[in-house]
């Protein structure tokens, strides 16, 4: 062989080694997939080829998917194409697929007290817009939150009333007024969660469970006898089964004796043996 043959054994070989890598994009399928771009979804319903699967399946498979991925790349590069910020952007068609959801319906939210309130009155909410004018700063701020327009929230002097200590602090007091008002209103918040839950509360914020038993009030009630300042010396004295319950204890399980008869333990021994060779089990 010849420097000119050896070099043209060279270059059909590499030829040979990139057509393995870089495969051609255009793929031949004897039925043509079904591709929903919507859904980012390739259906193939070409029927397996047994001999070659079973013959190297990892390979087989890898074939299968690299053809209709190529496939897939195709048809995205049909659809409409548009630039945003340096980026290229696919505009997709609408899914053909229905796809089942992974979750059930959200049901929609109970209403409140206010607007069931607002619905028999005929109330319309207005929207208001987010910006007001601010007389002090002459500038548009925001209506609430952060640095919102006419805050007064924050002054940096505070007249001290005629009837009031002149040594009390107003901005603590200020301050204080203002988280009982964001308390009061979270608490009002949450009992009308409750409510709109159909869940029985009390105006303490306390719930009312109106399926007690008998056992929970004698167990409430035991508890009551000993809440008292004096722990109970001068309450109703609370029975013994009562007491047990107070510290989470159940009625006392009686033990037979270990030197019992003997005949009594044969009786109980055969009992349990016809039992269990009966036909009818319970």
């Amino acid at each position: 062989m010849n420097s000119n043959d050896l070099v043209k054994n060279i270059l059909k070989h590499d030829i040979d080694e990139q057509d393995r890598i870089l495969k051609s994009t255009e793929v031949i399928k004897p039925c043509p997939v079904d591709i929903d771009l919507g859904n980012l979804l390739v259906w193939d319903s070409n029927i397996i080829d047994q001999q070659a699967y079973k013959a190297n399946r990892d390979e087989y498979i890898k074939n299968t998917m690299r053809d209709n991925m190529q496939l897939f790349v195709n048809a995205l590069w049909q659809v409409p194409i548009e630039r945003h910020d340096n980026a290229i952007v696919a505009k997709l068609p609408e899914s053909k697929t229905i796809v089942p959801r992974e979750k059930p319906v959200p049901k929609p939210k109970p209403l409140t007290k206010w607007q069931k309130f607002a619905q028999s009155k005929g109330i319309v909410k207005q929207k208001k817009s987010k910006f007001v004018w601010d007389e002090t700063k002459k500038e548009w701020g925001r209506r609430f939150g952060y640095k919102k327009a006419n805050d007064d929230s924050k002054p940096w002097l505070i007249e001290v009333p005629t009837n009031a200590d002149p040594n009390e602090d107003q901005f603590a007091k200020r301050l204080s007024a203002k988280k009982e008002r964001v308390a009061k209103n979270e608490f009002q918040r949450l009992k009308n969660i409750a409510h709109a839950n159909k869940v029985n509360v009390r105006n303490d914020g306390a719930l009312i469970n109106k399926k007690s038993s008998a056992n929970d009030m004698k167990k409430a009630l035991a508890t009551a006898k000993y809440s008292d300042a004096s722990m109970g010396q001068f309450s109703e004295r609370a029975t013994v089964d009562e007491e047990r319950q107070t510290r989470g204890f159940s009625k006392r399980r009686k033990y037979e004796s270990n030197l019992g008869s003997l005949k009594n333990e044969k009786n109980k021994q055969l009992k349990i043996f016809d039992q269990m060779n009966s036909s009818t089990t319970k």
